[in-house]
């Protein structure tokens, strides 16, 4: 498979359109309900303090139920927990039509959070499986539009539903909503993700690759949340329109904002959206504070809009892009918690700062919150392994002499395995160069890389196709090695045929002819056992190590390339090894090279 098909996928397929629709209809549910059952708690008798703990037991169990949700869509699967949580959706609704009381409310009201957080998190992972990798970043911004235009019309639909027929007909739409949703995932084809065979495990359900994005993205939410809870009050009280004009701006704002600047995020990274988006709010809520007009307030509105349509999917791509397929889940649930928290926390300080000092104060001390979300992002996040920027795609490496494509029958051929840890991948490349006769490099490159380097030979075996510092990385020690190991292996590929094992071959050479470029994986039992008979690991840590090298591998390849270890796009072929066994693999291989290269085998 040639590395230009990733620039020949579509975006606009039937599965993400239908994904973008389930989306739109899980939040036509959440934002129906969201300004109308605090009137639905009155009725029932209850009073502002009823009212706040049935909102913040809402959010509590949103974000308590995320991590394990995430855990449930990466082992058991996304549709399986799309359908878990929107039957849910649709039916807690039907409960609030024969609540007689206040506690049953709150209580059905709580389970809906830990339902809506089933469901929006595997529809959020989902659509990273749909979405062809090179253009992640404008398909989660488009697909956030259906987030963005939910917001503007929902709310508004429930209260009219709930003024002019009551509230069994507004439930009835929210059951409605949850119900189409329900029916569009279930024929949504588009299966194509892996699941993870991990165990429950509280420090698994954190992704460490999210936590940058993550962060980021907390802060900046603690002040576009507190703006929206207290922008309608803050209006009222400074004689400004009402709040639903400047929740219309802010929708328009969002919505131009992902649709001009939808590629962005995919050709030069996130940073400037980042930095341009916290500016922005900053600035926003300066107006609001200072500027106590009508031009100055909805200018405010486009401000904020742009903020979040720039931030939330650039730091959505960057939180999922770079883990692993089967840990997609666990990266959607530990964005969004920090997403939803930041909404919390801000809510909860902006309460105790108005009863203090007032809406002015409080608006800007919040403000503060962007400004700490940019020097985050700044410190941590531009040059983490999750990052798209283009210095960070960019590889430590120079570009392979290019060999004219007419004398490509005369110049070496290059076999490169990327594999697994325990796929075999060693022992199959062995296999392979006795049978075509040529030299193997792998652990040889090791004493090769302390002469090019000057390194001691026990510093580069320590050291090689490692990421020491998860959130801030920048060893010298490593990157001298890398370079060094790159340069060696351009040096074997103009003078002999053979093959290489590891060390982003497959990249340094991307853009050499006569190359193959495999990719070994297996099963995690099968990898296990190997590593236990083979390796002499101990059974009882054959887990911990096994994953621990292939994320060490996964966060090297994506620090010195920008893309993602392992996939399909970047190999000719993918093969997993216990089908045919060690020999069988390497056979296979033989014959295609044979046939590939008009080579003789030996």
């Amino acid at each position: 498979m040639s590395t230009q098909n990733a620039n020949q996928t579509r975006l606009w397929t039937c599965s993400f359109l239908k994904i973008c629709l389930v989306n739109f209809f899980i939040f036509v549910n959440f934002h129906a309900l969201l300004p109308t059952f605090p009137f639905f708690v009155t009725y029932l008798g209850g009073d502002a303090v009823a009212i706040g703990l049935a909102t913040a037991l809402f959010s509590l169990a949103s974000i308590v139920s995320r991590p394990f949700a995430g855990w449930l869509v990466d082992t058991k699967g996304r549709c399986a927990r799309l359908v878990l949580g929107l039957i849910g959706m649709a039916l807690i609704p039907m409960g609030y039509f024969v609540s007689s009381g206040i506690a049953l409310a709150v209580i059905l009201r709580t389970a809906h959070g830990a339902f809506h957080a089933a469901s929006s998190n595997a529809s959020s992972t989902w659509v990273t499986d749909i979405l062809p990798h090179n253009r992640m970043g404008e398909g989660l911004g488009m697909y956030g539009l259906s987030m963005a235009v939910s917001t503007a019309v929902a709310p508004g639909l429930g209260l009219a539903v709930m003024n002019t027929w009551g509230f069994r007909p507004l439930f009835a739409v929210a059951t409605l909503a949850a119900l189409l949703a329900l029916l569009i995932g279930l024929s949504i084809k588009n299966r194509n993700y892996t699941l993870s065979t991990q165990p429950l495990k509280l420090n698994g359900l954190v992704e460490r690759m999210s936590l940058p994005a993550a962060i980021t993205q907390f802060f900046f939410m603690i002040a576009y949340g507190v703006v929206e809870v207290y922008v309608a009050i803050y209006a009222t009280t400074h004689g400004l329109p009402g709040g639903g004009i400047y929740f219309i701006f802010i929708a328009i704002a969002t919505v131009l904002a992902r649709v001009l600047l939808g590629r962005t995020v995919d050709r030069y990274g996130e940073s400037r959206l980042v930095y341009t988006g916290n500016a922005a709010i900053i600035l926003g809520i300066l107006l609001l504070i200072f500027a106590h007009n009508t031009p100055c307030y909805i200018l405010s509105a486009l401000l904020l809009g742009y903020s979040f349509g720039a931030i939330q999917p650039s730091l959505q791509t960057m939180a999922m892009h770079a883990v692993a397929p089967e840990r997609r889940g666990a990266a959607s649930s530990t964005f969004f918690v920090a997403f939803y928290f930041g909404i919390a926390l801000g809510g909860f300080l902006a309460g105790l700062l108005v009863k203090y000092f007032g809406y002015d104060i409080m608006f800007l001390v919040i403000s503060v919150s962007c400004v700490i979300s940019g020097a985050y992002y700044y410190i941590f996040g531009r040059n983490h392994a999750s990052s798209l920027n283009p210095h960070r795609r960019a590889t430590a490496f120079a570009p392979a002499e290019s060999i004219p494509a007419t004398d490509t029958q005369a110049s070496p051929f290059i076999i490169t395995i990327s594999r697994e840890y325990g796929s075999g991948g060693h022992e199959i490349g062995q296999l392979l160069a006795r049978k075509l006769g040529i030299k193997l490099y792998d652990r040889n490159f090791i004493t090769l890389t302390a002469k090019e380097s000057g390194l001691n030979e026990e510093v580069v075996k320590e050291n090689e196709q490692i990421v020491d510092r998860p959130i801030l990385y920048d060893d010298p020690v490593q990157t001298a090695m890398f370079q060094a190991q790159s340069r060696l292996i351009q040096q074997i590929a103009r003078q002999e045929s053979c093959v290489i094992i590891g060390r982003l071959a497959n990249f340094v050479l991307k853009d050499r002819p006569n190359c193959m470029h495999i990719f070994i994986y297996a099963p995690a039992d099968y990898r296990m056992r190997h590593i236990i008979s083979e390796y002499g690991v101990k059974e009882s840590d054959a887990d911990a190590v096994l994953h621990r090298t292939d994320r060490e591998r996964r966060m090297h390849c994506l620090h010195y390339t920008g893309h993602p270890w392992g996939d399909r796009h970047y190999y000719d072929l993918m093969i997993d090894s216990a089908l045919l066994g060690n020999e069988g693999t390497a056979e296979m291989i033989g014959n295609m090279v044979v046939e590939q290269f008009h080579v003789q085998a030996k």
